[in-house]
């Protein structure tokens, strides 16, 4: 009796910790992203003379600790997409969240020439660089938006002028949703719409249908 007793309490207790493992993965992540640079001077010539966009994406949630940051990127070009791959070759060292659950990568778009474009993630362990072949004359009106998904200013006062604003979003865990997109944008009336695009909860894949968006990128996110 004394020994189906133990065995008992044995798996009672492997449930329990089984459940308590389970309730410590979080169902989301709060992801801040800050564009540009805070130094008024280098945040001018980033975005006039370089025409340099550049974001600082980071995510710090202790239960997230040794789990990754998965980055894949497809390309479309008038509504068809090229196959999805994988950002980097070696996630676990370049994409995984730290001991204490943190995650920081810096993210540039450029337009390198008038054939080339150029996106360049870059990590605490290292980088990685994408080129792009633009469509003909349209190299300059491509822009890397990370609106596409709900977002938060984050409140409070700029440290300094020409602070820029960090942007708040909650992602889901273990699910694949669209984190950024380098785009065209939607042209109406002369007018080239960017924010309206991305902000438009139309589904990616839809937007050459839809807006006749005709080439973009799509960076895509699970948290694993």
């Amino acid at each position: 009796m004394r020994t189906s007793f133990l065995t008992l309490l044995a798996v009672c207790s492997s449930f329990l910790v089984q459940a308590q493992a389970t309730s410590a993965r979080p169902d989301s992540v709060t992801i801040s992203v800050h564009f540009g640079s805070d130094n008024q001077e280098l945040n001018q010539l980033m975005s006039r003379v370089l025409r340099v966009e550049k974001w600082h994406v980071e995510a710090q949630q202790a239960q997230l600790a040794g789990r990754q940051f998965h980055l894949t990127y497809q390309e479309f070009r008038n509504g068809i997409p090229d196959a999805e791959k994988e950002l980097v070759g070696n996630a676990a060292r370049l994409l995984s969240f730290d001991k204490q659950g943190k995650f920081t990568m810096d993210v540039f778009a450029r337009q390198v020439t008038e054939t080339r474009l150029e996106n360049q993630f870059l990590f605490a362990a290292g980088a990685t660089v994408k080129s792009f072949v633009p469509l003909p004359g349209k190299a300059g009106d491509y822009s890397l938006r990370t609106d596409i998904w709900p977002y938060k200013q984050r409140p409070g006062v700029p440290a300094q002028p020409g602070a820029q604003p960090t942007s708040v979003h909650t992602f889901p865990v273990g699910k694949k949703v669209p984190f950024l997109v380098y785009t065209l944008p939607y042209e109406s009336e002369g007018y080239l719409l960017y924010c309206a695009l991305a902000q438009s909860k139309v589904p990616v894949k839809d937007w050459y249908a839809k807006y006749k968006v005709a080439h973009f990128v799509v960076y895509n996110l699970v948290i694993e």
